[in-house]
């Protein structure tokens, strides 16, 4: 019996380790080839954010700035989604009425593509809630590459999952993938996939895909219900900043409602 132990011990792990890697180099074939064939989906949008500072019902002072943030186009006419959060992170920190409160507008909105065309565009639909906001090129008539998000897709924990963003100006805007695992599936108030911390953080606004490159959603920030006060938990003040995955059905039916808004504006 114990020979037989010894056996088991010695075999079981050459046994499971080959599965273990092909699952990896699965995945991380997988990363390779929507680098190389998604790439374009993944943009650069600038934007320049006002920001009024308001206490106690008067204006302390104003700045400008202009930021550029990911997105990702899922309708050749440029229908493009981004996380709301990162086209007004100041928005994250307001409190009540009565309390200091940052105003902010949003000017001069332009789509950067890869080769460094830009592209006039505005805010047609945001969705605070979920994280949402979209944007609409001022052109009409574009084809531009779009990514297919696949509703009914959902993942378990610790399944391969990979992420594909867009860096920033310091790293030419180049695209770039990670492979990633989910760390929790949420069911409630709506489905939520949960990646790593700083992966996702890194990757908002840009989709997650499984292992076989189907585009599972959009990686957004899953907000505190309300500004953390000072004699609040640690957990309190990282629940801020969740990022989670949206699912590609929840993206779908918003964006659905984007476009019947530039619908109505033609």
């Amino acid at each position: 019996m114990r020979l037989q132990a010894v056996i088991l011990a010695a075999v079981l792990p050459a046994a499971l380790a080959p599965a273990a890697s092909a699952d990896e180099s699965r995945a991380r074939a997988a990363a390779k080839t929507l680098l190389a064939t998604k790439a374009d989906t993944i943009v650069t949008v600038q934007l320049v954010v006002k920001r009024r500072f308001v206490m106690q019902g008067r204006e302390q002072g104003s700045s400008d700035q202009k930021i550029e943030i990911a997105g990702t186009t899922i309708q050749p006419d440029g229908l493009t989604v981004v996380s709301d959060f990162t086209s007004n992170p100041a928005g994250l920190f307001s409190s009540e009425a009565d309390g200091p409160r940052v105003n902010t507008e949003t000017t001069d909105v332009k789509i950067v593509l890869r080769d460094g065309r830009e592209i006039p565009a505005r805010f047609v639909l945001r969705d605070r809630d979920l994280d949402l906001a979209f944007v609409m090129p001022e052109e009409k008539g574009l084809k531009l590459p779009s990514l297919a998000l696949e509703k009914g897709v959902v993942p378990e924990p610790l399944d391969d999952l990979v992420l594909l963003y867009r860096m920033g100006r310091s790293m030419n805007r180049d695209a770039a993938a990670t492979v990633d695992a989910v760390r929790s599936v949420v069911r409630k108030p709506r489905t939520f996939l949960v990646p790593g911390f700083i992966e996702g953080l890194q990757s908002l606004g840009c989709p997650a895909f499984d292992e076989t490159g189907r585009a599972l959603g959009l990686v957004v920030l899953r907000r505190y219900p309300a500004p953390p006060q000072p004699q609040s938990s640690f957990r309190d003040f990282v629940d801020m900043m969740n990022p989670v995955i949206l699912t590609a059905a929840d993206v779908l039916d918003v964006a659905a409602q984007a476009t019947a808004v530039t619908t109505q504006g033609k």
